[in-house]
């Protein structure tokens, strides 16, 4: 709780325990005081970020309004009510209390939950300017490709406080377009106030060698803290986690000299033409294995003939995005990082992404022979790349509960009244599907797809429900923290860590494994014409000038 939170339930407090006990000293200023304080704390609170205080404020009105009433009654009456119990409006009255502390316990403002890893957790960001592209989406014309990337790392020792989930300056920018996305700017501004593992330009690791590197994006539209506890956990336990946020295709970027690259406006109309086209819905949740892959090859297909601003010119740019800062901190790293990127192993590193950032990291595992080891949270298949292909490295398929996806969209169950992943066409060979030992499917029930964040510990039940998902907390936060460091540990470090039978164990029922090796028998079914005609759809999708195109037999 912030200390406004705790100033406003103290004042509404004692004027509902004023108004209960009648004879309290001096009853009618202790009520007066105690409302006009909670109206002016709830004031403080809304303006320091706080929004919701601003339901206290609301109920400290209401209280005086009441108050006024009576006193104002029992003067026309002459009415003396210094004895007896106010049940008729006590209740109310305790009903606005419980509806403020309600509304405080729904939105908590809490730090972050503890790494598991023996080391201290630093952070740094920066701004990276690519000067061989210019003008992309809504900068100038002029404008160098400018990204904000932020690196979480062991630190030897930490001192003073760690850093806010948001700053003020992120506050009233990076949250407030991702606010306006659900038609609430403030919504959440009141993340500034929670506090992060991390602490600021803490020094390396004494030592620090060949430490295992993961590169991360976020989701489309959104910021690149928005996994900031997987960060934590990752580093705590020896990686370096660098985040980059995707200007102008994310949230407003807030660059460390205080200049802001807002989100492309054109972005909410992109986003709602995209939710709407029939042959996506079909992708995600048709009915029948034919009805999912006509669907993911019709969308593809528009996506390519109009040169479609996510499926299209957002992959290529994400991608590059990738690559700039792969590159830059592996050859020539900025003087503010060069230590942490000396200590890094950059030519065997981790992808994860979320969304579709988790569609990008794919697509980098499909080229970049530096990918070790790959994790697509809940992210489709941009650009097509991995459709019917054999992904060259050992790869996580991370899904939120796949059935809130046919719920949403109103579509029945498809057969065998089993879920399926979305992705079940891609990161394999149709013909080989389900063969890999080193490829994961999962899905974590009772998530929502913005459950994969950091955003359920940010909102209670049962709003967390309707956004984030039914799962508890812990177990949405725990389950990705350990699932993604168990396959990483595995496979970036080597290690012999039993996964991943040991995190279905440890997370039974809620992170459940996803087959698709059903696919091989029915593809095989198909005449030898239908696969060719098939084949020859993906193809032309994959050449279809994107970075780079491969073959499905590759």
């Amino acid at each position: 709780m912030t200390l406004t939170d705790i100033l406003l339930i103290l004042a509404l407090a004692v004027f509902v325990i004023a108004w209960w006990v009648r004879k309290t000293p001096a009853r009618r200023w202790v009520l007066i005081g105690s409302a006009a304080a909670a109206v002016a704390i709830g004031v403080w609170g809304y303006l320091d970020d706080r929004w919701q205080n601003a339901a206290g404020a609301f109920v400290g009105i209401v209280f005086l309004i009441g108050l006024g009433g009576v006193v104002l009654k029992n003067r026309i009456t002459r009415t003396d009510r210094t004895g007896g119990v106010p049940w008729l409006s006590g209740i109310p009255i305790t009903i606005g209390l419980i509806a403020t502390v309600f509304t405080l316990m729904t939105f908590p403002v809490n730090p972050l939950p503890k790494p598991s890893g023996q080391y201290a957790v630093g952070v740094r960001s920066l701004e990276m300017d690519d000067a061989s592209r210019v003008g992309v989406f809504a900068a100038k014309p002029d404008e160098p490709r400018r990204l904000l990337v932020r690196i979480w790392y062991p630190a030897q020792s930490v001192s003073g406080d760690p850093a806010p989930y948001f700053d003020a300056a992120e506050a009233k920018s990076t949250a407030r377009s991702m606010g306006s996305l659900v038609g609430f700017p403030e919504f959440f501004t009141y993340l500034r106030h929670v506090k992060t593992n991390s602490y600021p330009d803490a020094p390396l690791l004494e030592g620090a060698k060949e430490l295992p590197v993961v590169f991360y994006s976020h989701g489309y539209t959104s910021y690149l803290s928005q996994n900031t506890v997987l960060m934590e956990e990752l580093a705590s336990h020896g990686y370096v986690v660098v985040s980059i946020q995707h200007t102008y295709d994310s949230s407003d970027t807030v660059f460390p000299d205080g200049a802001v690259a807002p989100m492309d406006p054109k972005l909410r109309e992109i986003t709602a033409e995209e939710i709407g086209r029939p042959s996506q819905a079909d992708a995600l949740a048709g009915e029948t294995l034919d009805a999912r892959l006509e669907g993911a090859l019709a969308y593809q297909e528009f996506a390519v003939r109009n040169d479609d601003r996510i499926a299209v010119a957002s992959t290529q740019t994400w991608v590059a995005d990738r690559l700039f800062v792969h590159d830059m901190l592996q050859d020539a790293p900025p003087e503010a990082i060069a230590d942490i990127a000396r200590a890094g192993d950059f030519e065997n590193v981790g992808e994860v992404g979320m969304s579709f950032g988790g569609a990008i990291s794919g697509q980098i595992c499909m080229f970049d022979p530096r990918c070790a080891a790959g994790v697509n949270m809940d992210g489709g298949n941009f650009p097509f790349q991995a459709f019917n292909t054999n992904v060259p490295a050992p790869f996580l398929m991370f899904h939120s509960d796949i059935s809130n996806l046919y719920a949403a969209m109103e579509r029945p169950l498809p057969e065998g009244k089993q879920a399926r992943s979305f992705n079940e066409f891609s990161y394999e060979r149709i013909a080989e599907a389900g063969g890999r030992s080193d490829v994961y499917r999962v899905s974590l029930t009772g998530s929502q797809h913005l459950g994969l964040s950091d955003s359920s510990l940010f909102v209670g039940q049962p709003v967390a429900g309707l956004l984030f998902g039914t799962a508890p907390a812990d177990i949405m936060i725990g389950a990705q923290n350990d699932v993604i460091r168990g396959f990483l540990d595995k496979h970036l470090r080597g290690k012999a860590n039993d996964f991943p039978a040991k995190q279905l164990s440890d997370y039974k029922g809620w992170v459940v494994p996803i087959s698709n090796a059903d696919l091989p028998a029915w593809w095989n079914a198909k005449t030898d014409a239908q696969r060719l005609a098939i084949e020859t759809r993906i193809i032309a999708i994959q050449n279809h000038g994107l970075l780079p195109p491969v073959g499905p037999n590759e």
